[in-house]
Formats: structure tokens, sequence, C-alpha cells
């Protein structure tokens, strides 16, 4: 029986991810969708942190807010999911729409947090976790990416254009279209992370997938 993080991380979530400001967001709708319908027992908890206001007042049925601060009063959020026996946790500070970090968060706000929070769950466990790729490097550090080459070789390489030339150079050596398909298809969370990290460089390497795509016939076809 396949766990958790194999059968999430299989999913291809390209089609239901979203750009803002720079950053790539998966659709939390769509990810809860799609990890209660590979597991239904799945469920998830919105934490709640107590207020002064219900511990002066315990008979409120507020029991307190979806969010805390810390000392600077920046809010954060926190989210966690069950799949089964694995449990992940997440924290996410809320943002406003330029994705700067807020004192005093409008419920809008908070909600929105929220829902980017458990997809962000979702994403640790499995689900379309190659978007957050590279998100904890500190800034000027080249990310290391594996690449698998067409024979099923596997290259670590570090920096997006020495990942980019890896790529160029591989290309070629696909004799095939099926074996071209594979190739890309295997590569899907390297290529994601280059994408994100250089465009100019992705688009080159996508110009030279498909110019030779157009070069070759499927596999045991005459030429």
């Amino acid at each position: 029986m396949s766990s958790v993080w194999e059968t999430l991380s299989k999913v291809d979530v390209s089609d239901h991810t979203e750009e803002k400001n720079g950053l790539t967001y998966l659709s939390w709708a769509w990810a809860w969708g799609e990890v209660k319908n590979n597991f239904p027992q799945a469920k998830y908890v919105k934490h709640i942190w107590s207020t002064e206001t219900y511990l002066d007042n315990p008979d409120r049925p507020d029991r307190g807010l979806p969010y805390t601060k810390d000392e600077h009063g920046y809010a954060y959020v926190a989210v966690t999911v069950h799949i089964g026996e694995d449990e992940q946790t997440e924290i996410m500070p809320v943002l406003n729409h330029s994705n700067k970090a807020v004192q005093n968060p409008d419920s809008f706000q908070v909600n929105t947090a929220l829902q980017r929070c458990l997809a962000k769950c979702c994403a640790m466990h499995g689900l379309g976790h190659y978007i957050y790729a590279g998100e904890d490097l500190p800034q000027g550090t080249e990310p290391k990416v594996t690449v698998t080459s067409s024979d099923g070789s596997k290259e670590v390489v570090e920096g997006l254009k020495l990942v980019a030339d890896v790529f160029n150079n591989f290309i070629p050596d696909c004799t095939d279209v099926d074996t071209l398909r594979k190739f890309w298809g295997e590569n899907k969370d390297a290529l994601e992370i280059l994408k994100k990290g250089d465009s100019a460089l992705y688009q080159k390497v996508l110009g030279n997938f498909t110019a030779h795509s157009e070069t070759l016939k499927p596999k045991g076809e005459a030429a």
C-alpha cells in the first residue's frame, strides 16, 4: 500500500496554481478536495488562540481568535492536517495584497492566510510540494536540483544556469517522441524549480524540447 507521501506527490497540480506578486499558490479548495478523494478520513484543524476577552468572560461562545501575534505585533496562523497517522502542522504569517506581513489584520486577510496555510500543509504531505522548493534557501544561494537523463541516470546540479545546460545537453539524447516525453515527465519537479527561479532559462529549455520533438517519430515507427 502506498504511503500518503507516495500517493500525493505523484499528483500533477500544474493546472491548479496561480501566480500572485511573484509567488505561486495552489488552490486550497482543489488541494483539500484531492486529499479527501485519496484519503476520505483526512481532517484539518485551524488553531485558535485564547484571548483576554475569553479568559475574562469564559461564558462567551467565542473562545479566541484564529491567529496570534509576535512581540512586534505581526500576525500568524497555524493549520494542522491529519491523514491517518501522518500529521503536518504549518505556521504562516498573515499577509496583505503585496505579500507583506501585517500587524492588525482584517478578517479577510486572516481567512486568506488560513486557506494558504491549509494548502501548504497538503504540500507537506506531498501534494504539490515542489511549489515550495527553494523558498527556505538564503538569498544568493543556488538550489541543488536532481535531473534524470533519458537512460535513467541522475545528476545533481547546483545553479539554475547549469540545470538549464544539463537539460539542453540531455534533450538530444532522446531518440524518439516517447522517450522525450518520458524524460520531460520524470523531470517535472526540476523543471518547476527552473521555471520559478528563471523563467527565461526555462523558456529556452522548453523551446529546445519543442524543436527536438518536431524532428522525432513515435517509438518503433520507421523514419
